[in-house]
């Protein structure tokens, strides 16, 4: 046999230094592949095996919403969505080819609908939403040849009523990046929707629910292998709200399709019995699909139509402000309760003159007559007796320049020109002219339909302010009350009962009387009292005016306040007062077409063509 010599394969140091180096990577190769598949085999088994875990998440069902009669108003309804995982999809061709077959849409949108939500390719991206049952379970059966496509069944609101009471109800929208941020701890996600206005909005902590959900493990092929855990979603809480649904129904009759705002309260302790606003829309459009073409247009009309213009519409009173004129004068001395002014149909303060209503006056007149006249050279001259400060005094204790803390979103307070308000808006001065445009609720005076409903309240029930609510009580979904509200007294105005009797007086003769302006509200069998108002708005040349009518019912025991405004509508004696009329006789369930008995004597009503303030 052949010798080598000694030293041949490691002839020299540098060889066995690159001999040692690679056995030394072999050994450090063999000792982590051992780490990983004996020491941790088990670890890395269970990982490999959550890779396979889909978390599908079930959004709850929101909670039902029922009138104080617990009629039904809005509930939810099921609805079926396609969706694709993208990273489960093996022929994203051919699952867009089948998608665009059965539902009917063409391939390149259902292409751009997959790729334009794909920032997180293991959540589902909805392809279609809403779908027909037959296209769900045509889905269904084409399953085997479509991993990653699944059929989700998921809660819609529905708003059963449609139009009805929608400004009141609010509406849903996706939630966005801003109210993710406060919400997100809550257990909120990107694909929510959230209450946008109304009690959906309001009260969306008790309605929204909690989302439940399950654990599911796929095959390598993205298809079901089996749910690992199901959590079931929570139902959000039901509320009962203080609305009357006939009324309510009656209160958007009398409004009409035009623009206004009609609100009606129980003044014995501030429950909303009805709030409509116009132009009305359908809620149901916000509810996904949405057809942006429709929302698009609610948006952008110039009639404003997802205004509520009953808490957000700020509007001069009218002569619906001489109640609170007449109240200050009683209070300040300036008038007393035989006080009168000649009324010639003309008041002149310098080189001004103001015009009552009524061409030729009303004659000599007392403050109960003035109510039931309306007549303004009356209080032109208790304007400047009384003085600015006093009124907007008695103005700001009825609460017009505050917040009424209704439980709805949105609502904006009124104004009253006082000292520290016209210094915030620097105006400087202020001339006697500006007191008597006062005196008739002209000028800077502004208040919302619900304001007026609480200031008469407060006349009618002595001086007690209630906090208007929706809400009666939020019960669980077991049936359990969550949180029940009761009535809350905000203030008692200190009203003198010889003043408010005066007032009432008036009031009451606006209506009962064939001399007063309200005489259209008039209901048989059921004593109302109330004041009208026409005001006009707008710059010179495009003018147009307002109607208002608020009042009481029954005078002697007030369980109802209705406020009417009219945009658009040339008297509040003519259009609001009848307007008033029908929501009396929904309440109290009268023929509104009934005519009522007029007493002998009340006298001769005014001509027609006259128009009424």
């Amino acid at each position: 046999m052949k010798a080598y010599p000694e030293g041949l394969f490691f002839a020299s140091p540098r060889i066995r230094g690159i001999g040692i180096s690679i056995l030394g990577i072999f050994f450090l190769l063999a000792a982590y592949l051992w780490h990983m598949q004996v020491l941790n085999g088990a670890e890395y088994l269970n990982m490999a095996r959550r890779n396979r875990v889909r978390l599908v998440r079930r959004p709850a069902p929101r909670g039902v919403i029922y009138d104080r009669q617990g009629d039904l108003l809005v509930d939810n309804r099921r609805s079926f969505d396609v969706e694709v995982i993208p990273e489960d999809v093996e022929d994203m061709e051919r699952v867009e080819e089948c998608l665009s077959e059965v539902l009917g849409i063409d391939q390149e949108r259902v292409r751009e609908r997959i790729g334009g939500q794909r920032a997180f390719t293991y959540l589902p991206v909805t392809v279609e939403s809403d779908v027909t049952i037959e296209k769900a379970l045509a889905i269904e059966e084409r399953q085997p040849m479509l991993a990653g496509v699944q059929v989700g069944v998921y809660p819609r609101r529905r708003y059963i009523h449609a139009t009805s009471a929608a400004h009141l109800l609010g509406c849903l929208g996706m939630i966005n990046p801003e109210e993710l941020e406060q919400l997100r701890s809550q257990g909120y996600t990107p694909q929510d929707l959230i209450g946008k206005a109304g009690v959906e909005k309001s009260y969306e902590r008790f309605l929204a629910g909690r989302a439940g959900g399950q654990g599911i493990q796929v095959d390598n092929r993205g298809y079901l292998d089996k749910v690992l855990y199901r959590q079931e979603p929570e139902q959000g809480c039901a509320l009962h709200l203080t609305l009357d649904l006939k009324t309510q129904r009656a209160a958007e009759a009398a409004l009409g399709e035009g623009g206004g705002a009609v609100v009606a309260l129980d003044p014995r302790n501030g429950e909303v019995l009805a709030m409509a606003s116009g132009p009305a829309y359908d809620p149901n459009a916000f509810v996904p699909p949405v057809d942006n073409e429709i929302v698009n247009d609610l948006m952008s009309r110039e009639d404003h139509p997802l205004i509520n213009r009953a808490i957000q519409g700020l509007y001069p009173p009218g002569s619906t402000f001489k109640p609170i004129v007449a109240l200050a004068a009683l209070e300040h001395g300036a008038v007393q309760q035989n006080t009168t002014f000649e009324c010639t149909g003309l008041f002149t303060l310098g080189r001004h003159s103001y015009k009552c209503w009524r061409e030729g006056g009303h004659h000599r007149v007392n403050i109960v007559d003035a109510l039931m006249f309306s007549c303004n050279v009356f209080f032109y001259n208790t304007g400047l007796h009384t003085g600015r400060d006093a009124i907007a005094r008695m103005a700001c204790a009825f609460g017009v320049d505050e917040l009424s803390g209704i439980d709805l979103p949105g609502e904006k307070a009124g104004v009253v020109p006082t000292e520290e308000w016209l210094k915030g808006m620097r105006i400087e001065r202020w001339n006697p002219g500006d007191t008597v445009v006062m005196a008739i609720g002209q000028g800077y005076v502004l208040l919302t339909p619900l304001r007026q409903a609480m200031i008469m309240a407060a006349i009618a029930n002595g001086g007690r302010i209630y906090r208007p609510r929706v809400v009666k009580q939020v019960d669980s979904p077991l049936g359990d009350i969550v949180e029940r509200e009761e009535p809350q007294l905000i203030r008692e105005i200190p009203l003198r009962e010889k003043d408010l009797q005066l007032v009432r007086e008036g009031l009451g003769k606006v209506v009962s009387s064939n001399f007063g302006t309200g005489q259209k509200a008039r209901l048989e069998g059921v004593a109302i009292a109330g004041k009208t108002g026409t005001v006009q708005v707008g710059p010179e040349g495009k003018r147009r005016n307002h109607a208002w009518f608020i009042g009481y019912a029954p005078h002697d025991d007030p369980r109802i306040v209705v406020a009417v405004l009219l945009e658009g509508k040339e008297s509040g004696g003519f259009f609001a007062a009848p307007a008033a009329r029908k929501i009396f006789a929904a309440y109290f369930g009268v023929n509104p077409e009934d005519k009522p008995h007029v007493a002998a004597g009340s006298g001769t009503p005014h001509p027609p063509q006259e128009r009424r303030i």
